[in-house]
């Protein structure tokens, strides 16, 4: 699923107009299932949004790569104790042109703020002074939480699919949102 919902990100014209700018596409829980940044398009960028992870965020490569001209123009800050990095998040999540998030069944059907991913939840918040975000793409994600070990061990299709019909086996759905102001 992160693979594929990061190929339905729009791609922008190759020649950049003057003024053009990077596009975000933002996560916050989600960030540690990221494949690359060689899946977002070009005139993309990875953002993040504070979330319950209170470590350091990785930073993306300047042009040099990781040689040591690097770290003369290296934006940000590092530790060497995983401390969190303020730095590394967008300022708010109505600068991200998209948003990727992972969302329970459960979380679906609830109003209560504290079940609903971060993400979702700044996108409410947004939606209250904006025009709502719209779900662009969303695939299964097999939740090994709720799904026996067997059937997340061996996929066998009959028994596959015996298990989504009685309930046994539960997805979410891997997410891709997309501002409709930017």
């Amino acid at each position: 699923a992160p693979l594929s919902i990061y190929a339905q990100i729009p791609s922008l014209p190759e020649q950049p107009q003057e003024g053009d700018t990077t596009k975000l596409v933002c996560t916050c829980g989600e960030w540690y299932r990221f494949p690359s940044s060689y899946y977002l398009p070009p005139g993309y960028e990875l953002g993040f949004l504070p979330s319950s992870f209170h470590g350091q965020l990785p930073q993306p490569f300047t042009k040099y790569g990781s040689k040591d001209a690097s770290m003369t123009i290296q934006k940000g800050t590092f530790n060497d104790v995983n401390m969190e990095e303020t730095d590394r998040y967008v300022s708010s999540v109505s600068s991200c042109s998209y948003v990727v998030e992972l969302v329970t069944d459960d979380e679906n059907s609830s109003q209560e703020n504290d079940d609903v991913p971060e993400c979702l939840q700044y996108m409410m918040a947004d939606n209250k002074k904006n025009k709502k975000w719209s779900s662009i793409a969303s695939f299964p994600y097999l939740d090994a939480s709720r799904t026996p070990t067997l059937d997340r061990m061996f996929y066998i299709p009959v028994w596959h699919e015996h298990g989504i019909q009685n309930g046994s086996v539960k997805y979410n759905s891997y997410t891709l949102y997309e501002n409709p102001h930017l």
